[in-house]
């Protein structure tokens, strides 16, 4: 969980020091371009030109100019130009590249700090990294392989086989069978040793499923420890079956603390709502924010690229909206769109609400 070390935001200031990829993600969304970050760093020092350089630990300040969020190799690239650092070895404004992660300590500083970004980062103070979900799409010499985090749906790789009927010879079918099963066994392992798994979903039409986990479930393993498994019925062995246990609430059940799964469902939510066209499902900043104020939202939903891209005059307005929703008693849900729910927000202007209440505006 993220530590605050110093916290002197009415004057702008706040020390933390980062613990999880959940850290990074909370940071990727509050940090805007002019902000200003101090930290540790590694720099390369050249003396002379022509010369290889070396690498040399010091503390600089640089202004924020961009923010990259690199989420499978837990790392946060903070780029911008130097303002503060040993004379000796940089210029003011030349640019550099601080690279976060866990166990990062840096201070931020802002020209203002907003109500929520500051909520959002005390919130993240007890919260747990959550492992991530390894998903199978299978049927038949067909399976599908996908990553899901808290923050996103990454497609691994598709595994086909042709294999033979039961007709065609009984003892030739099972040996394909074997051949395709041990093959999607294998980009699951390896997949294990790179990243933090800690479920694996095998889903898919008929006995396939059930069948895959009977034959290797104890064999999906790192060092000893032996991952979880459930099945899930879905439709086919392609990657919109991950996609359709993903909307329809299956993950959810299995983990109720991860967050692209209620993504997904309150998302559903907004659409069920909106189909009803009974006046209880709102879109856009500015119906959003008229809402916000009757106190009619019940939640808002808002999309991460919207905080880190608006200007300072929409975030005001977006600010306000935020405030007025959870003075009400509203919840406000950040979707990132790295995953399909809020891909599927943007469509919708970036910011829509659930109501309590029909509202006829």
């Amino acid at each position: 969980m993220m530590q605050v070390i110093f916290d002197n935001t009415k004057n702008g200031e706040l020390k933390v020091l980062i613990d999880c990829l959940d850290d990074l993600w909370v940071l990727y969304n509050i940090l805007q371009p002019e902000d200003q970050i101090k930290g540790r760093t590694i720099r390369r020092v050249v003396k002379r030109e022509g010369d290889p350089g070396i690498r040399k630990p010091m503390t600089l300040t640089i202004t924020v100019e961009k923010v990259e969020f690199h989420e499978f190799t837990n790392r946060l690239r903070v780029l911008g130009a130097i303002i503060d650092g040993p004379e000796d070895y940089v210029s003011t404004g030349q640019h550099h590249t601080f690279n976060l992660e866990p166990t990062s300590k840096i201070t931020i500083f802002k020209e203002k700090w907003y109500r929520n970004d500051i909520q959002r980062i005390r919130r993240n103070l007890d919260k747990k990294e959550n492992s991530m979900i390894l998903c199978v799409a299978i049927e038949s010499g067909l399976a599908n392989l996908a990553l899901l985090s808290n923050y996103s749906l990454t497609p691994i790789t598709e595994v086909k086989e042709n294999i033979p009927g039961k007709r065609y010879k009984k003892q030739a079918h099972k040996e394909y069978l074997t051949r395709f099963y041990e093959n999607v066994k294998q980009v699951i392992n390896e997949n294990l040793e790179r990243h933090p798994i800690g479920l694996i979903i095998v889903c898919g039409p008929g006995y396939f499923k059930e069948h895959f986990i009977e034959e290797f479930g104890d064999q999906l393993k790192l060092g000893n420890q032996i991952i979880q498994s459930r099945a899930l019925n879905a439709s086919s062995g392609e990657i919109s079956s991950i996609y359709e246990v993903l909307r329809n609430g299956a993950i959810a059940n299995h983990k109720v603390d991860f967050k692209i799964a209620q993504d997904e469902m309150i998302m559903n939510e907004f659409v069920e709502h909106l189909g009803k066209d009974q006046g209880t499902a709102m879109y856009g900043i500015e119906q959003s924010q008229l809402c916000a104020q009757m106190g009619a939202v019940e939640h808002l939903l808002i999309c991460d690229v919207l905080l880190r891209t608006a200007d300072s005059t929409l975030r005001t307005q977006i600010e306000s909206t935020l405030n007025d929703t959870e003075k009400n008693r509203g919840e406000v849900h950040i979707l990132s769109t790295a995953n399909p729910a809020g891909e599927q927000l943007e469509s919708y202007g970036k910011i829509a609400a659930i109501l309590r209440y029909k509202v006829d505006l």
